[in-house]
């Protein structure tokens, strides 16, 4: 079909813009890392890019170097009784802290965060059916007519597809960096130069500052026009193939809204200050109180 030509192509160049020299570093780097790190999923413990250490390397290295300073200060500043009455507050801490919902609030948010993100992924609509209903409605008698029906077919899809990058670009960083401008887009024949400027440089963030959606209503047109000349002769078909492009949209849009909506803010201002209090609480709370009699070490 046209458009699994149409991406395989555009993956194919991808390929060629990273391939130069990676092949051969990657060669060198990949042997070295198997016999540092291993095989398989221990390997993405030790993975840097998008990983948790990059995400919370800072606060885990200011939050290990103040428990090691309040330590100190507690063993080697603070006089006898400033000891023991530092050793109340760490035991009053050590009591309070067991009192916070930390591992409710985080439990409800991660799911919460991670069914948003699986159902943005099982939102996002997919063109092979409209192209399967194409091949079998719009078909015309052998000679000129099967050649427009195929054109009309390749069309359709080449619109389904740029309103699905015009659509997703807008929230996908690679896809943006892929195509960063419509004249980007239009090097690779998805979109005609005219078109181009009919819809726009969609630069804006807004939610409604794009025109993503008038590829597909250039469809509905063109099928309308191909219903006149004769080559779509199955009225319910028709009516089927224009509610599939309704769907297509309908999906894409919903996909866009999840960005548009996100968690709400006070929930997660709530998660983070709940985090924030507990790891301030264990500084104190989870100090090792120096061992004089027994029973300190409770």
């Amino acid at each position: 079909m046209f458009h699994m030509e149409f991406m395989k192509k555009i993956c194919s160049k991808v390929k060629e813009m990273e391939q130069p020299e990676m092949s051969k570093v990657m060669a060198g780097k990949l042997s070295l890392a198997d016999k540092l790190l291993g095989s398989g999923e221990s390997r993405v413990m030790f993975r840097w890019r998008s990983s948790l250490w990059k995400l919370l390397w800072q606060e885990l290295l200011a939050y290990t170097a103040s428990f090691m300073m309040i330590s100190m200060v507690y063993r080697y500043t603070l006089t006898m009784e400033q000891q023991v009455q530092l050793e109340k507050l760490i035991r009053w801490c050590r009591h309070q802290s067991t009192g916070l919902p930390i591992t409710f609030l985080l439990g409800f948010y991660v799911s919460l965060v991670v069914k948003r993100w699986w159902e943005q992924y099982c939102k996002l609509p997919w063109p092979d059916t409209i192209a399967i209903f194409l091949k079998g409605l719009v078909v015309g008698e052998p000679g000129e007519k099967r050649v427009v029906a195929r054109m009309i077919r390749r069309t359709v899809i080449r619109y389904c597809l740029l309103a699905y990058i015009l659509c997703i670009r807008r929230i996908s960083s690679r896809l943006k960096k892929r195509f960063p401008s419509m004249q980007d887009l239009a090097k690779t024949g998805i979109v005609r130069p005219d078109e181009s400027s009919r819809i726009g440089d969609e630069e804006s963030q807004e939610v409604h500052g794009s025109n993503w959606w008038m590829p597909l209503k250039w469809s509905v047109e063109i099928l309308n026009k191909a219903k006149q000349e004769g080559l779509v002769t199955s009225a319910p078909g028709y009516s089927h193939m224009l509610g599939r492009l309704s769907e297509f949209r309908a999906r894409l849009s919903e996909v866009a809204t999840y960005v548009y909506l996100p968690v709400p803010l006070v929930y997660t201002q709530v998660v983070h200050l709940a985090v924030y209090v507990y790891f301030a609480v264990s500084l104190i709370g989870e100090q090792w109180i120096i061992w004089r009699k027994p029973g300190d070490e409770e």
